[in-house]
């Protein structure tokens, strides 16, 4: 990895969200798919949520006017961090699951009734990049320690 932040969170981020997708492609529907569709599915979700992660870093990273916010890391940025995630994610589920129909959930899938979306996809929002942040921290640390 690297002392760039960008890419230590972005390689963390693709890893954890990879195996994220694949463990929840039970509450969807495309447990039904081909092999070959559904890595092409986990791979493209995958890679979004990167760009999800790192839109969120650099956000936070423009608000503290640094882009080694992570090594200040305080409740306020980690919160901020994820809520952008979890936000996009409701808005991107909405629009995917009742618009496009790119994907649907199955009957599984726990609900957030007043909104219409998947638990899961929420929680991983909530999870996966507060273990992305906090890895990336503690590389960086260690990084700086040398």
């Amino acid at each position: 990895m690297s002392q760039i932040p960008e890419v230590s969170l972005g390689f963390l981020s693709f890893f954890l969200n990879f195996f994220w997708e694949v463990i929840q492609t039970s509450f969807y529907t495309m447990k039904e798919w081909a092999f070959p569709a559904m890595l092409y599915g986990w791979i493209h979700c995958t890679a979004g949520d990167v760009m999800i992660s790192l839109g969120s870093f650099w956000i936070v990273s423009l608000v503290h006017r640094s882009r080694h916010w992570l090594l200040r890391l305080n409740r306020w940025n980690s919160m901020a961090f994820v809520i952008m995630g979890v936000f996009y994610t409701i808005v991107s589920e909405r629009v995917n699951v009742k618009v496009f129909k790119s994907w649907g959930y199955d009957e599984r899938m726990p609900m957030v009734p007043w909104i219409e979306v998947g638990v899961v996809p929420i929680l991983q929002w909530v999870v996966v990049p507060s273990v992305v942040i906090m890895l990336t921290r503690h590389y960086l640390l260690l990084q700086c320690a040398k």
